[in-house]
């Protein structure tokens, strides 16, 4: 039976109406036909539509109904060519009781194209009030990319995700997983087993054909967003108030993001990027390295912790332009072991036309460095255009105010998915992206 608190978190939070006659959907839901996807049976309990076990056909979930995934809900089998579509304003709820978790899996799509108005909601099946980090699991989009993971040469490489995530990899960097516009996923990362935990937004070997826009993870227990190789690009990124990292990144990830805010709460967190290679091997290719631009992070002083704003690590490369960050205790940049310097230093890796605002700027204590501390200065002092400074001067919706050192100061990369901007940072101190459609509850 569902718990009576997730029953009353349902009836509060989203308009029920009738079901559709229910059917069984342990092995499928819905059927396609001449107008494209139908509409989900509902199996009714409580007053939400249940959804578990594995789906083969095309369905839609609709805004006039609740979802709630019980335990592992997989669309797909790693074969089909399914298709799930989300109308905008729909909430799915995450079943706390049974880790409800949501896999995309490989070959299959999600279609969840909300609307600033009406985004689509991933959250906790409580009470509100007292929804927490880890109620749930999370969103997972499983891919055929190329990911650096196979220790003996197996090409194309193929890896098994986290939390039972499923298989995730292969040769097609450019293939599709779908769309998500205008989706928060909230109070997720449920600890599957001891420090085996589901990332708010799991992306494990995406292709570049996946369009990611206008996405929030919120207070997710593990990570908020993580990248497992493949190339998927992503633009207008709020990841706020994660119990660890931020946006992580492995495995031979090698897309581009632009426009992404990172906010910090007081209780908990880690690094603002934590970024590597291949941890047991970390010249493996291909070699992880993204391109990065426009992001803000906004780091507490309250987290004592190893807790750096960009943490490059374990051989990754990567270009950032236009960082603004702040708040953070540890730093804001650490470059760790020989073999990640050495991307700074051959020009694979750069930071540019960014601002720093932290005490200390840099990592004082470096790991894997003959001159502790030394070589982060270094590779900021190369990079065209950036800049220490005492204040970012950012107001309390993140926006740059009049006379901030992060207007004008900024400079595109030279790619043709990247906006031209003039500006450091996720804000140029006029268009607030992120107002109408995100949520920062506590609870």
């Amino acid at each position: 039976m569902f718990p009576m608190r997730s029953l009353f978190a349902i009836l509060l939070l989203a308009p029920i109406v009738g079901c559709a006659d229910s059917a069984s959907t342990d092995d499928t839901a819905g059927a396609p036909d001449d107008t494209g996807p139908v509409g989900a049976d509902c199996v009714e309990e409580n007053g939400a539509c249940v959804l578990t076990g594995t789906y083969t056909e095309d369905m839609t979930l609709t805004a006039d109904k609740a979802w709630l995934l019980r335990s592992l809900v997989n669309i797909g089998d790693d074969a089909s060519d399914v298709t799930l579509t989300i109308e905008p304003g729909t909430k799915i709820y995450g079943e706390s009781a049974t880790n409800g978790l949501l896999v995309v899996t490989r070959g299959a799509k999600i279609e969840a194209v909300g609307t600033a108005a009406a985004p689509i909601v991933f959250t906790s099946d409580q009470a509100v009030g007292s929804r927490a980090r880890g109620d749930w699991g999370g969103l997972v989009l499983n891919g055929r990319g190329r990911i650096n993971a196979c220790a003996d040469g197996a090409d194309p490489c193929e890896a098994t995700g986290e939390g039972g995530t499923g298989t995730y990899g292969g040769d097609d960097n450019t293939e599709s997983s779908g769309t998500l516009k205008y989706v928060v996923i909230q109070f997720g990362g449920t600890e599957v087993s001891t420090d085996n935990e589901v990332n708010g937004l799991g992306l494990q070997a995406v292709g570049s054909g996946t369009v990611i826009d206008y996405v929030q993870v919120h207070k997710n227990l593990d990570d908020g967003i993580e990248f497992f190789g493949g190339a998927p690009n992503v633009k207008h990124l709020v990841i706020s108030h994660a119990g660890d990292d931020n946006i992580d990144w492995t495995l031979g990830y090698q897309g581009k993001i632009q426009h992404a805010l990172v906010v910090q709460a007081d209780d908990a967190g880690n690094h603002g990027f934590e970024l590597d290679n291949n941890e047991d091997d970390y010249a493996a290719t291909p070699l992880t390295g993204a391109v990065v631009s426009n992001v803000t992070l906004v780091g507490s002083m309250a987290i004592a912790e190893d807790n750096l704003a960009l943490l490059a690590r374990k051989g990754t490369s990567g270009q950032f332009w236009n960082i603004a960050a702040t708040g953070f205790t540890a730093g804001c940049l650490g470059i760790r072991d020989d073999e990640t310097y050495a991307n700074f230093v051959t020009g694979d890796g750069a930071v540019a036309h960014s601002a720093f605002a932290c005490t200390p700027n840099f990592e004082q204590e470096a790991e894997g460095e003959e001159d502790a501390g030394g070589t982060e200065e270094a590779v900021f002092a190369a990079g065209t255009g950036n800049i220490e400074v005492a204040d970012l001067e950012i107001d309390g919706s993140f926006q740059p105010e009049a006379g901030s050192p992060l207007l004008g100061a900024g400079a595109a990369p030279s790619d043709n998915f990247f906006d031209a901007v003039d500006y450091i940072g996720a804000f140029d101190g006029t268009t607030d992206w992120i107002a109408g459609w995100t949520d920062f509850s506590e609870n």
